[in-house]
């Protein structure tokens, strides 16, 4: 079984980001006792974790989504995109240009 690299990401992320949430909330009601920061601890590890693992999940379970033409990637897609009528071009030849 490989590790789950994602996993091991996104859990951390999302304990982070419930704590944090709950710290910001706590000094802004004007607590400053480290009661604040124990309760920020638990918030993020009982909200965060089943977070973190359900958008791991979600994450694996959708397709992922298909990649759009672009400039950089199809030279014509951006006329194509301005005039859809417009005639596609067909490539060079291997040995066109060629004396």
């Amino acid at each position: 079984m490989t590790f789950p690299y994602l996993r091991a990401t996104v859990v951390p992320l999302a304990i982070g980001c419930f704590a944090g949430a709950a710290i910001i909330a706590g000094l802004t009601a004007g607590l400053y006792g480290w009661q604040l920061f124990a309760v920020a601890a638990i918030i993020g590890l009982a909200a965060g974790v089943p977070f973190g693992i359900w958008s791991v999940r979600r994450m694996r379970r959708t397709p992922p989504l298909p990649r759009p033409e672009s400039p950089t990637m199809d030279p014509s897609a951006a006329a194509r995109e301005v005039d859809p009528a417009r005639a596609e071009p067909y490539p060079p030849a291997p040995d066109q240009g060629r004396a």
